[in-house]
């Protein structure tokens, strides 16, 4: 329950509680063990806590962003969000919150609707981001400072041809072909035939657009099928190393969400500049040493996810409607 500050030098890399402790004593042995998370964790944990909140009506956000929405949501748990780039995406529609669901859950949902990344920095704030631009001063090179490295390429995710369709159930072939197909991707550099048919998970049409929506003009279901080939590309693609120190050659640790080239012939890699996934930094009897996943930057493009959007004319009609209601003017009533 103690607050923890932890450095790597003079390098501050997380802000966190402690959330456990283990104190294992045997007859060679006498160890204190600590593991504990940032400070969003509350975020993750927590139920939202909207009942203070000016900007929450009957568990409905009004926000204009999904900067907005995450600031209410972290402001009940005494957690700074912030966006790390000037773009603060699409406009976010009023959102009705369930109870029980957690903070995290609402903000991943929102951040993906408007293909933001979200994590937690050094100071524990959270974060919205788009996927990395940001390159490291080196990268990593065998021979040179990787140690370790394991390439892997796969097919056994990827698909010639990506349908997204509008139901799980073709209901809709007697009035044409085409009706429920609403966007389709190829990926020509498969040299078999593999279909991937994904029902959207989205409940309504794009807003304006004719019901059912033509494919052609479906931009979330197109959005979907390219994110699905490009995605799949890119984890096809994935190289785990272990380089020999936990800084790059100006002295800065090495970064998720930050770009940094490899150059492996041996692992038929390349000219490659990927993003850091995943970064451990390792000291042991062994030595010291950064373990970490690198994918190129389609690999990390957030799912998007089509929010359901809230009528703003049925959550304004119980203030704005006669109390009692007119009477009818239908003769048949």
């Amino acid at each position: 329950g103690q607050k923890c500050l932890i450095y790597i030098g003079s390098d501050l890399v997380i802000t966190g509680w402690i959330d456990r402790r283990s104190i294992p004593i045997d007859a060679h042995n006498h160890q204190v063990m600590l593991s504990g998370r940032g400070i969003t964790r509350n975020l993750v944990d927590c139920s939202a806590d909207l009942a203070n909140d000016p900007n929450v009506q009957g568990g409905m956000i009004n926000g204009v962003n999904t900067l907005g929405v995450a600031q209410t949501l972290s402001k009940a748990y005494g957690i700074t969000a912030r966006s790390a780039v000037a773009d603060l995406g699409i406009p976010i529609p009023q959102f009705q919150v369930m109870l029980g669901e957690t903070p995290y859950q609402i903000i991943e949902s929102m951040a993906r609707y408007a293909g933001f990344l979200v994590y937690e920095d050094q100071n524990g704030a959270l974060v919205l981001d788009r996927v990395g631009t940001q390159p490291h001063a080196s990268g990593f090179s065998l021979p040179g400072n990787i140690e370790g490295i394991n390439a892997e390429r796969s097919v056994d995710q990827r698909y010639s041809e990506y349908l997204v369709v509008w139901f799980g159930v073709d209901q809709l072939t007697d009035l044409g072909t085409l009706l429920n197909r609403r966007a389709n991707k190829l990926d020509n550099t498969l040299g078999e035939y593999r279909l991937k048919i994904i029902v959207s998970e989205q409940v309504a049409p794009v807003p304006g657009a004719a019901q059912p929506t033509p494919a052609a003009n479906d931009a979330v279901a197109t959005q979907r099928a390219n994110w699905e080939c490009a995605r799949r590309i890119g984890r096809s693609q994935a190289a785990a190393i272990t380089a020999d120190s936990w800084r790059d050659s100006k002295g800065t640790l090495w970064t998720p969400n930050w770009l940094a080239p490899i150059e492996s012939p041996a692992a038929d890699i390349t000219g490659a500049q990927w993003i850091i996934g995943t970064v451990t930094y390792r000291k042991d009897m062994s030595g010291t040493y950064a373990d970490l996943i690198l994918m190129p930057p389609d690999a990390f493009e957030p799912d998007p996810n089509p929010l359901n959007l809230f009528d703003n004319e049925l959550f304004n009609s119980p203030r704005t409607s006669q109390n009692p209601a007119p009477p009818s003017t239908n003769p048949s009533s």
